[in-house]
């Protein structure tokens, strides 16, 4: 090691658990200028362990333990006992986790629309204004709707409403009729939790306007938040005003946050060029803007000697850019990323006012803190582990080998440039390795020429794009935004083409299964303990990740998978799955294609043959039977002509219908069924095992109560 510390003895392979005890803790004790950057990962184990429980802990066990564990800090700091209080901060670090997670439980309850509600008349004022490629999407806080009493309205409900000419500013009261339905749990079994989501977002009901909207801009609201609300809609519209049509979303999504006027297959293109992280405003654009506000101002003052020499203009310049941070921060939506994005430069920033020089992974410690205090259900979300997965890997990185690659060129007149290139492609493969396994996760996809695509769409983002995007930004007071917003758009349009040509290039997207929760979890830990430690016993935290990314070699697909509301099943042929429906249920189908990484959906025929694993089905006249791994299967989609074609039997029968057409004996899976359970995945083996959404996800506040079927309301078409 070359940083001073002295080495701890290898240990020796002739040692019992005693020996092997100590040598670990003379690892710690070599370390122990690295404990603090533990703190977050303990508050995170924390909220993560909350999140996980399937029954609610009592209320006070969190806020409890934590007061509890403050005063055995306390008191072990007065009597000297310091791995007591080592080992009593550790334990507080994961009960601060889980007492936030638990406060934030409490303070986000609001009504949940308890089912299918409509056409019903709705009034409301408007909080939030989507502006998507098909129409707008508004958030609106109610005030009535239909004959729900006032205990029993959500805090917000969300609605797609048609494009308008003068769309409702937040503020406005709306009226109108929607049909409004409670926020959809997971489609399939440790799927995504929309329902978790929405309720720490107050969202009790979602759905669709049904005819027109009555909007009264005279009862607009004043409220600070109202008036932010307003201010990045109408910055949003000006951008889109500016530059028209996918340009106008892409620079929207830059400023203001807003993504929903991005094209799909222009957002799919991102993602699959691995340039994904364009599009969302984090540590890229936050340090472009407060650094340009930065050095901009210290050169400018620096060109007036008086000035210079007599007044601390490099503190005068950091005041400003952090007051800009704010600004941006604001108008951005403060969105994970960005706060995390904030924070770090905020520090930063900080430094430098008060005379210090900041610690990057010091920084990161306390980002990632703040924002699990204040927000813990943002763990849970892909957004936060990929944004910190990224950073963290980066700093990790250049901390042990950035002098090595610092000092690989030698000076030349175009070293500077190669030295710019080969900085991008390496920051590209850490960042790709960093959020690799978390990507996969959550998206089944990993983009596989992502360092390509970052090499040629990161310089044009950062030294064009940006720079016009602040320059447009200030002009927008003056009503001359359109002189810098139109260079911005150049720079988008080329941007697109480098992606939508790195997306398509051969093989330019390996499409895995979905990885299982405990393997991310190992690699997350792995990938802490490699990034957190400085000395050799680092590399042991990679046995960790390759154990989790070795389980994409063992996950298997269900053989068959149900929707939450039983309207939809799919069985799976060995390669891509038999669907009973291509009509509804649009969301469930791309879920379990995504999570299996199939190709192309195909409906079971009414009448043919469907290949299977080891098997077929053979349908005819609504119905479909087939013998999958030993189980006899029967799959009923359509009520048959002639009752009398209904086998009597069978090992598992699967009804996507609204009633039962005809008399069977076995294991029945129909809506009825899958109201009480949820989703549901089947494997099918000499046993078949089944799991159940709802069991996997407990009795939980976000959890909606088990439904009781109605028939009456059933729609098998979605």
């Amino acid at each position: 090691m070359t940083d001073g510390t002295v080495q701890a003895a290898a240990p020796s392979w002739s040692f019992g658990p005693g020996r092997a005890l100590a040598w670990l803790l003379r690892q710690l004790q070599a370390e122990q200028e690295r404990w603090a950057l533990w703190l977050p990962v303990g508050i995170g184990t924390g909220v993560a362990t909350y999140f996980a429980l399937l029954a609610e802990p009592p209320p006070w066990l969190g806020p409890v333990a934590t007061l509890v564990l403050m005063v055995a800090v306390w008191l072990a700091g007065r009597r000297g006992w310091m791995r007591g209080r080592l080992l009593a901060i550790g334990a507080l670090s994961l009960t601060l986790g889980f007492a936030a997670a638990q406060i934030e439980t409490w303070r986000a309850a609001a009504p949940v629309l308890p089912g299918r509600l409509g056409p019903v008349a709705f009034a409301g004022h408007v909080v939030n204004l989507e502006i998507l490629t098909n129409g707008q999407r508004v958030t609106i806080a109610p005030q009535s709707i239909g004959d729900l009493t006032s205990e029993q309205l959500p805090r917000f409900i969300r609605l797609r409403i048609g494009r308008m000419d003068v769309p409702p500013e937040a503020g406005d009261l709306v009226e109108g009729t929607a049909m409004l339905l409670p926020p959809a749990a997971p489609d399939m079994p440790e799927g995504y939790d929309f329902q978790r989501q929405a309720y720490f977002q107050g969202l009790g009901a979602v759905g669709a306007a049904v005819g027109p909207i009555v909007v009264w801009p005279a009862a607009r609201g004043r409220g600070i938040q109202g008036f932010i609300a307003r201010w990045r809609a109408a910055m949003t519209e000006r951008i889109q005003k500016a530059l028209p049509g996918t340009e106008g979303g892409v620079a929207s999504a830059l400023v203001t946050g807003e993504k929903g006027a991005i094209p799909p297959d222009v957002a799919q293109d991102f993602r699959d060029a691995g340039l994904a992280h364009l599009l969302v405003i984090a540590g890229l654009h936050m340090t472009l803007v407060t650094g340009c506000a930065f050095f901009l101002l210290r050169g400018g003052l620096a060109l007036v000697p008086r000035v210079a020499l007599r007044y601390p203009i490099k503190k005068w310049a950091a005041s400003t850019a952090l007051a800009l941070a704010c600004l941006y921060l604001i108008i951005s939506g403060s969105a994970v990323p960005t706060q995390r994005a904030f924070t770090m430069c905020a520090l930063a920033l900080l430094a430098i006012l008060y005379d210090r020089i900041p610690f990057s992974l010091n920084a990161v410690c306390w980002a990632a803190s703040l924002v699990l205090l204040v927000q813990p259900v943002a763990l849970t979300g892909g957004s936060f582990q990929m944004s910190f997965s990224a950073v963290i890997c980066l700093i990790a990185f250049y901390e042990s080998y950035g002098r090595r690659f610092g000092t690989a060129l030698e000076p030349g007149p175009w070293s500077g440039f190669w030295r710019h290139i080969i900085g991008i492609a390496i920051t590209t493969v850490v960042v790709t390795i960093g959020t690799a396994p978390f990507a996969i996760y959550h998206f089944s996809r990993f983009p596989v020429y992502s360092v390509l695509g970052n090499v040629l769409a990161v310089p044009v983002s950062a030294f064009w794009i940006m720079p016009w995007a602040l320059v447009g930004c200030l002009l927008m007071p003056f009503g001359l935004e359109g002189l810098g917003l139109t260079p911005m758009g150049w720079g988008i349009v080329l941007v697109e083409h480098i992606a939508h040509w790195t997306a398509h290039l051969p093989g330019g997207v390996a499409v895995l299964p979905a990885m299982p929760g405990w393997a991310i979890a190992a690699v997350a830990l792995g990938g802490l303990w490699w990034a957190l430690w400085l000395r050799s016993w680092r590399w042991w935290g990679l046995l960790l990740v390759l154990a989790g990314m070795a389980s994409l070699l063992l996950v298997r697909p269900p053989d068959i998978l149900i929707s939450d509301d039983g309207r939809l099943a799919a069985i799976h042929s060995g390669h891509r799955y038999w669907f009973t429906s291509m009509r509804g249920n649009r969301f469930a189908r791309e879920i379990w294609m995504e999570a299996d990484g199939a190709p192309k959906p195909q409906a079971l025929p009414q009448q043919g043959r469907a290949e299977l694993r080891d098997g077929a089905l053979l349908c005819a006249d609504g119905i479909c039977r087939g013998r999958i791994a030993g189980q006899e299967i029967v799959v009923i989609t359509h009520t048959p002509t002639q009752p009398r074609s209904c086998p009597t039997e069978a090992d598992l029968i699967i009804v996507t219908l609204r009633r039962m057409p005809c008399e069977m004996a076995g294991a029945l899976f129909d809506p009825a069924r899958a109201a009480v359970s949820g989703a549901q995945a089947i494997w099918l083996d000499n046993v078949p095992t089944i799991a159940a959404a709802r069991a996997l996800r407990g009795r939980r506040p976000w959890v909606g109560a088990p439904e009781t079927f109605n028939p009456e309301t059933f729609n098998n078409g979605g």
